[in-house]
Order: structure tokens, then sequence, then C-alpha cells
């Protein structure tokens, strides 16, 4: 398989970056943020974003793991959620809790708000947060952590959460692992590539689990660790999101690679069929901090 990857893979030299501690990772999921890793983000629509949202409740049976459904209930609790997209987490949540307020942050337009607990802010979180000290009692985060660099995450973003979250408040993350276990062959095949175009582009996908962990330690966090493996052949959700992950990052698959069109959509295809075959998994990964 490494062989095969060699000869298609096509390697743009003058794009790589070299410094390894450089950068978290990137993932295609459907948020937009400053980053200077080099790879693309490419936007979801609505209904993908929909779709992610009711997988993971579908696999956690809650949209948090942090401790504060009581302050929720109790009103009056502010929070916050980093790289919001349309606000699908944000609308589930608000309704749940009418008496607490959210706010969502994304580069992205804000969009329209129809409840009265619920705004959005357009701002690049990594240009500062301008919110005052200890403003917020529970900080969401969700498929975000792949795009940004770890040399901004450390010294910007978490540096930044931290002041802004209140003693006692929680922060709380959820990221897939970077790991895809028992695959097949042409599952593999795609995984390789878009492995070998990270390593190249200096994305060192195995160190993101032990950054994130240290990200909380750094910044007073007491932090605990849930993760999940999810079975595709026993989550049709699962299986779906996975394939289109695959379509949206075919650009970018096809630019670095000699792999026509046709090719792709044809490899794309057995996917499908193998990681219902051979129980193909992938780790669900949730850190969740008070600040002491």
């Amino acid at each position: 398989m490494g062989n095969e990857v060699s000869a298609i893979l096509k390697i743009k030299r003058n794009r790589i970056i070299n410094d390894k501690d450089s950068n978290f990772n990137n993932q295609e999921h459907n948020k937009s943020i400053s980053s200077n890793t080099g790879f693309p983000v490419i936007d979801c629509d609505f209904d993908q974003e929909k779709l992610n949202h009711e997988f993971q409740l579908q696999i956690w049976n809650s949209n948090f793991l942090s401790p504060v459904e009581s302050i929720l209930k109790c009103g009056n609790a502010k929070v916050l959620d980093i790289g919001c997209g349309f606000g699908t987490w944000i609308y589930d949540m608000a309704k749940n809790y009418t008496l607490s307020h959210f706010t969502g942050i994304d580069i992205k337009t804000p969009k329209e708000v129809n409840l009265s607990n619920v705004s959005f802010v357009q701002a690049d979180v990594l240009e500062g947060l301008q919110y005052s000290d200890c403003s917020f009692d529970y900080i969401h985060i969700r498929d975000l952590l792949w795009y940004i660099t770890t040399k901004d995450a450390r010294n910007k973003l978490f540096p930044d959460l931290s002041r802004i979250l209140k003693p006692g408040g929680w922060i709380e993350s959820l990221e897939y692992g970077p790991e895809i276990m028992n695959t097949g062959p042409n599952t593999q095949l795609l995984f390789d590539i878009l492995s070998s175009y990270f390593r190249n582009h200096g994305i060192y996908p195995d160190d993101f689990n032990n950054n994130l962990s240290k990200l909380f330690k750094e910044n007073n966090l007491e932090y605990q660790v849930e993760e999940k493996i999810i079975y595709f052949s026993d989550a049709e959700l699962a299986t779906r999101k996975f394939i289109i992950l695959f379509k949206l990052i075919k650009s970018v698959i096809l630019e670095y690679t000699s792999i026509s069109s046709e090719k792709y959509d044809e490899i794309l295809d057995k996917v499908w069929a193998e990681l219902i075959e051979y129980k193909t998994s992938v780790r669900v990964i949730r850190h969740f901090g008070k600040k002491l």
C-alpha cells in the first residue's frame, strides 16, 4: 500500500511547511477559520452540519459531558460556541435551556437569529476574543481544532479561552481522532494519500491527542477525557458522514495525486461497502475541563 501511495502522490514541494510543531492538523468539516497549514477549508452546507450534529447526539446521547446542566437550567448562564457554523448545536441547546444565553462565533457571516437567547458574532478567534475576563460559564468547541496550528492554539486561542472563562467554568472540545481502524484496501488507500498530504505539509496527526491534552493542562484546566469507538457497520449516519467528507475533499486529493476523477469516484463507491465489510471504526474524543 505504501508503494502504491508513493507512486500516485505528487508532492508540491514549494507548499510544504517544515516546522513539525507548527500544526495541529486539518480535516474537512464545516468551520471556516484562518490557518497557516496550507490545507483549504471546504464549507459544508446546512444539511451536512445537521447530519454531523445528529450523529454526535446518537453517539453521546447528549450535547455535552461537562457538569453544567444545573447552571444552564437555573438561568443567566453564558455559553460560547467557538466556530459555530450554522448554529445547529446552539439552537438545540437554546431551545432546551431557555433561561441561559448562547453566543456563537464564526469567521463566516452571522446567521439570522430567531431565538431571544441566541446571538451570533462574526470574528476570527485567532485575532483575539473581544470579551471581558471571566465572561462565560461554559465554552464549547466542536470539529475546529484540526484547522488551527499548534502554535496558534497554544499561544492565542486557549489562553484567550481561559481568560474569558469564569473560575469554575468549563471548556469542552469534541474532535475526531486521527486514526481509522480495520480498513479495506480502498479505504486505506484514501487515508494513506490524505496522511501523506498532511505529512508533506508539516502536519502530524499522530501528535493531535497529546497536543490537545497539553492545551487543557497548560491553561489551568482540570480535565477529563472520554472517547467512543464508532463502527461504521453499526452507524449509518457515520457511514454517510464519512462518504460526504471524502466527496468534499475530492478536489484536494486529485490536485495532489495522479488519480483521475473517474477513478476516485470508483474508489469511493467501493469504500462504502468496505466500511461495513471490514467493520471499520473511528475514535471520537471529548476533552472537558474546569478552570481552577
